[in-house]
């Protein structure tokens, strides 16, 4: 591993970004690379705090010299989605992940890398650490379990840090500077179904549903992309239109904010009537691949294999249960009005896994406005109510509304024309950041939010430009410099 960065360059960044990519950090599962991040801090000689969500701040002295400037947290999480090819044997509990150089960026081998957003961290940490870098005092602020609804972020109390300008480096694009983003809201759905003999002489077939290139499923839910849950459903619907398809078994997606690449049923039928359940299933995927996907997800395939299986769900709760998964919204719900081309709002149908007699459906609704993210929950709790389903839904975070006269805002951009020789772009995204909890525990603070390009965050096909790196690196260091010749306030 240590081969692959040794000619990276800012060497820094790249050193510190191997250490945390050989520890397995997936949300829930950040206790080891915390203690790893806190153990390097405090070898530095810096001061370290840890606060009951289990996130970790590194108080930094300034730069001799510029004591009196603002202190600037610098902000980024540590924890990573794990998401892995069909077959890969990889142990997110317990393996490294494996990187290697290809064509300009650093890619993982059939897995997620973790560049979101072990990359930043390693950006603000080296900072910390690089004598070159001029800064006024310092607050490392990082958080655990930001993927799964950023519930470290908003486990912070007021008081935890200190600093009012706040630089968030989980952003994927350096030709961009982020000051807005999407809220969220999270359904899960349980639908329960009695199980009963299928009538007469009948076959178990396992339908596997994959190819798909998955994504985030705020940043890629406008790219068209398919939804491997929704595709199977389609499938199983069009079999069920011309046989009696009993359901044993439905799983898909393992994320709540990624969209889902695989998912595979189990289905009972008549054994007179497996073939035309196979021709059924085959002929709707591939309509849905030639007219829907072939733009954007051309490789969806299916297999079909038989397979064992207990007493399936009755017909009747087979096709309830189908029906509410097709009902269940996912993809753009609205476009923005005052930012052209950017995701108002939409929805995700991101996993649903069976047990027993139940069928749990996980959803995840996004919106900048707080009104529509109030109806898209809504809209799930009228579909539960309708298919007789039970729903959960779990507290929602704000989103973050743009402030065109912020400070911060203004330094960033003249410092990233100094770097550039250009105006840098400045947008809102589709997806969550932590900066919106932070505005809401604290409205006074002044946030921004950068970072190197990213592509394929939360799928196997994540890479990070090494260029960009580089190109972030250099405008974090001007900020930081911008910032420190001001006095605190």
């Amino acid at each position: 591993m240590a081969d692959t960065y040794a000619k990276l360059r800012p060497a820094a960044v790249w050193t510190l970004f191997a250490e945390i990519d050989r520890i397995p950090r997936g949300s829930g599962n950040e206790a080891a690379v915390m203690a790893m991040l806190e153990a390097r801090a405090k070898s530095k000689g810096f001061s370290t705090k840890r606060d009951a969500a289990g996130n970790l701040l590194i108080e930094v002295p300034a730069t001799k010299g510029r004591e009196k400037a603002p202190v600037v947290v610098l902000q980024g999480h540590v924890d990573m989605v794990c998401e892995k090819n069909a077959g890969l044997t990889h142990d997110f509990m317990k393996d490294p992940i494996v990187p290697r150089v290809k064509g300009g960026w650093v890619v993982a081998g059939g897995t997620t890398l973790g560049a979101d957003n072990a990359i930043g961290v390693s950006m603000a940490l080296a900072a910390a650490e690089d004598p070159k870098v001029a800064h006024g005092p310092l607050e490392i602020l990082l958080t655990v379990d930001e993927e799964r609804g950023l519930s470290g972020a908003t486990g912070i109390r007021k008081g935890f840090f200190t600093g009012k300008l706040v630089v968030n480096l989980d952003s994927e694009d350096d030709t961009t500077l982020t000051i807005s983003c999407a809220g969220l809201r999270e359904s899960i759905l349980t639908a329960r179904g009695s199980r009963t003999a299928a009538p007469g002489p009948s076959k178990a077939l396992e339908v596997f549903v994959h190819g798909l290139r998955g994504g985030h499923s705020g940043i890629d839910i406008n790219k068209g992309r398919g939804n491997a849950i929704q595709v199977l459903v389609r499938a199983l619907l069009a079999a069920a239109d011309v046989c009696d398809v009993r359901l044993s078994s439905v799983d898909g997606g393992n994320k709540r904010n990624a969209i889902p690449r695989e998912a595979r049923s189990t289905a009972v039928v008549a054994s007179a009537q497996s073939a035309a359940f196979e021709k059924a299933v085959r002929d709707a995927v591939a309509g849905i691949r030639t007219e829907e996907l072939a733009d954007t997800d051309a490789g969806l395939a299916v297999e079909i294999r038989p397979s064992r299986a207990g007493d399936p769900f009755s017909a009747e709760d087979t096709r309830r249960i189908l029906n509410l998964l097709t009902s269940i919204p996912h993809g753009v719900v609205a476009l923005s009005q005052s930012v052209p081309g950017l995701v108002e709002s939409s929805s995700n149908l991101a996993t649903v896994s069976t047990e027993a007699d139940r069928v749990r459906i996980a959803c995840t609704s996004r919106s900048s406005l707080s009104t529509s993210l109030d109806l898209l929950a809504r809209r799930h709790r009228a579909l539960a109510a309708l298919s007789g389903a039970q729903i959960e839904q779990l507290p929602g975070v704000p989103g973050w509304k743009p402030d065109w006269k912020s400070p911060l805002l203004a330094t960033t951009i003249a410092a990233y024309k100094r770097v550039f020789g250009r105006a840098p772009g400045v947008k809102g995204i589709h997806a969550g950041l932590e900066c919106g909890v932070f505005k809401q525990l604290a409205p006074e603070i002044d946030t921004v939010s950068f970072g190197p390009d990213i592509e394929g965050p939360h799928s196997p096909d994540e890479r990070v430009s090494i260029e960009s790196v580089e190109r972030v690196w250099k405008l974090l260091g001007a900020v930081l410099g911008a910032l420190s010749k001001g006095k605190s306030r």
